[in-house]
């Protein structure tokens, strides 16, 4: 994988585990309230639904100011799957994400947020799929939604802009977890140190016509922690769709 972020840019990685079938990527910053449940659940739910299938849950602690790193540490105690990727000072989503996924070993890799918006078992659901099937990229499409409607309304603007800009047939560009089979990542050319980090996944994938599948999912309401999307990352991505597309 083409990025501006290598091995040696992450701050500390501790692994426990060498040889996995797929990485599930969780950048997490200040997500004290969540860490522990989604850990928990998520390692339970890949158990129950992918059993004898090696895996690795690697957590990007992304310069956090509260106890998430202390949580993250109790916790590598306790899981063998767990890889830590500590980074001393945050990188913004999309450098904490590059930052995992450059330090993930599995032959299918994936990424999603650390506040708990999909459930577990589908979770696992997306993974299963990419590893069964032969899509390049698996990832959710969020049917009925938590976050209220005018985000589902933004989302929807979003979609419909992205798709006359670029192409492809996504209606969720920025619904995580997305899956990728690595041969796919590899080609990529990620370069986003922020938000637009998921939008730049779609981008290479109609670039490189790679297959995407969607499955459909209930995106559920944040129960611990704040949101860490301004109204200055939604300016953001607007900046970004334009230099990508016309560049400068």
């Amino acid at each position: 994988m083409n990025s501006t972020l290598t091995r040696s840019n992450a701050v500390e990685v501790r692994r426990k585990s060498t040889a996995v079938a797929f990485s599930a990527v969780i950048t997490l910053y200040n997500e004290e309230g969540n860490i522990e449940p989604l850990t928990r659940s998520l390692i339970a739910s890949f158990r129950t639904h992918m059993k004898d299938i090696p895996f690795e849950l690697v957590l990007v602690i992304n310069g956090s100011e509260d106890r998430t790193a202390e949580i993250a540490l109790e916790l590598e105690k306790e899981f063998k799957e767990l890889t830590l990727v500590m980074v001393k000072k945050n990188r913004g989503y999309g450098g904490g994400t590059l930052a995992g996924l450059m330090n993930a070993s599995g032959d299918v890799v994936g990424f999603l947020d650390g506040d708990q918006q999909v459930a577990a078992e589908d979770v696992a659901r997306v993974f299963k799929a990419c590893i069964e099937s032969d899509y390049d990229i698996v990832k959710i499409l969020r049917v009925v939604r938590g976050d209220g409607p005018l985000r589902a309304f933004q989302s929807r603007c979003f979609n419909t802009l992205f798709r006359l800009m670029f192409g492809g047939k996504s209606l969720d560009v920025n619904s995580k977890p997305k899956v990728l089979k690595r041969a796919a990542l590899e080609r990529m050319n990620l370069r986003s140190t922020d938000w637009f980090l998921d939008a730049e996944v779609m981008i290479e994938a109609v670039r490189l016509n790679l297959s995407v599948m969607e499955i459909p999912v209930t995106w559920l309401e944040r129960e611990h922690g704040n949101s860490n999307i301004r109204l200055s990352s939604a300016v953001e991505f607007f900046k970004n769709m334009i230099r990508y597309k016309y560049g400068g």
